[in-house]
């Protein structure tokens, strides 16, 4: 369990017997073990919530206007712990019901039903991910691509829709700190190179320039206090004659969040579904879809190194300079997710299978990594016929629910 971002509080009505409450209490805290709580102060009323996560456990029913009141002290959702007796579910769907018209999102998880502590602490992670979000800054260096038309939403729709500050940064900063590596760089672009599979276009001088633009950009992601960035990669090209695919895939991997071409809608999901998952994530284009097989290529050349079992080294695909990944996906099942629509408002996620690779060969004429899924055919034609947009987020495993739960649940 999360721990470290819970506080719980007990409810109880006033006319309810004393003896039950205490034995219901007693329960509760024995099944959690060190679950921390907020506690109650001298005056036997509910301590002020001070943690990240609020869990209410709600012993009784009429402690409808206790739990609103209390909940008057914290910001965004809350979790309820129902019990399966003494009117404690009614009170919290009515209270979940009020919270909701309050603007506030929250669950309600029902004790000893199920597996209801692993429903809690994945409830609690969730909130935890969220109030992350809302006190996150993330850097847009350069600002978006001009091709993405649906994903170049004002700074400040991001943050009203989702949290975090954007914190806008000029692509010459990175261009003139990728300038100074150091020996830091000669030494970075060795070991990439010495990992890999083999080099194909890439020479010493390249991998040596995409090395310095990764060390360029974490030094100014820690300078500016980030915790995630995505860079308008592209100018790149002609200001160095390299690209961020390395960079990116790098970051990544070390986890901090990192997107391509300036794409913020694209970041957030990074950030969402990397936050549900534990896991690093693959920026791609949908590059190919058979509707009928049920059948989407995604490609790019950014993937972490973290989720391939086997890299090349190879330029980046449309311009034929610079270096970038081309690598064999490790897993067997991939989560796709997408943020976008008006107000940043809508999102998307399905699961599918992984094709093996022997079965789709690799092509050269999509970007350099490539992984097809096996989806649903509904899936599929919603693509075609209802897009957030180009780019979308994979993840190893099955965490759609998990990513459409953070939005209901916790992004209030």
């Amino acid at each position: 369990m999360a721990s470290r971002h819970a506080a719980l509080v007990f409810f109880a009505s006033p006319i309810a017997r004393r003896e039950a409450i205490e034995a219901s209490e007693a329960w509760v805290r024995r099944e959690l073990g060190s679950w921390p709580e907020a506690g109650i102060d001298a005056s036997g009323r509910p301590a002020t919530p001070t943690a990240t996560v609020p869990i209410a456990a709600v012993l009784t029913g009429g402690t409808e206007a206790q739990v609103l009141k209390w909940a008057e002290a914290s910001t965004g959702p809350v979790i309820l712990l129902a019990l399966p007796h003494s009117n404690s579910l009614p009170a919290c769907l009515e209270t979940l019901a009020s919270l909701t018209q309050l603007g506030r999102g929250g669950r309600i998880v029902v004790a000893d039903r199920g597996d209801w502590k692993h429903a809690l602490a994945a409830a609690a992670d969730l909130v935890a991910l969220g109030a992350f979000l809302r006190r996150s800054r993330i850097g847009l260096f350069g600002g978006p691509s001009d091709w993405l038309t649906a994903s170049s939403p004002d700074p400040s729709l991001v943050t009203e829709a989702w949290g975090p500050e954007v914190v806008t940064i000029p692509l010459s900063e990175v261009v003139a700190r990728a300038a100074r590596s150091g020996d830091a760089g000669p030494r970075l672009a060795a070991e990439i190179e010495r990992a890999s599979a083999g080099t194909v276009e890439p020479d010493g001088a390249t991998l040596l320039g995409a090395a310095s633009l990764y060390l360029a950009l974490r030094d100014l992601a820690s300078e500016h206090r980030l915790d995630a960035l995505t860079i308008r990669c592209f100018d790149l090209l002609g200001e160095l004659r390299n690209t961020g695919c390395l960079a990116v895939s790098r970051l990544n991997d070390e986890g901090l969040t990192a997107a391509c071409e300036g794409d913020l809608p694209s970041l957030l999901t990074m950030i969402v579904l990397g936050g549900v998952s534990g896991q690093p994530c693959f920026m791609a284009n949908p590059s190919d879809v058979a509707v009928d097989e049920g059948l989407i290529t995604f490609a790019h050349c950014t993937i972490p190194l973290r989720l391939v079992r086997t890299f090349r080294l190879r330029s980046h695909f449309e311009s034929g300079i610079g270096a970038a990944v081309e690598g064999t996906i490790a897993a067997r099942e991939m989560t796709v997710a997408r943020i976008g629509g008006p107000g940043l408002r809508s999102v998307r996620a399905f699961a599918g299978e992984v094709v093996p690779e022997e079965s789709r060969p690799r092509r050269d004429d999509l970007c350099r990594t490539q992984v097809t899924l096996r989806v649903s055919p509904v899936e599929a034609r919603l693509l075609l016929d209802l897009p957030l947009g180009n780019h979308h987020i994979l993840t190893p495993g099955r965490h759609a629910q998990a990513f459409l739960d953070y939005d209901r649940i916790a992004r209030s």
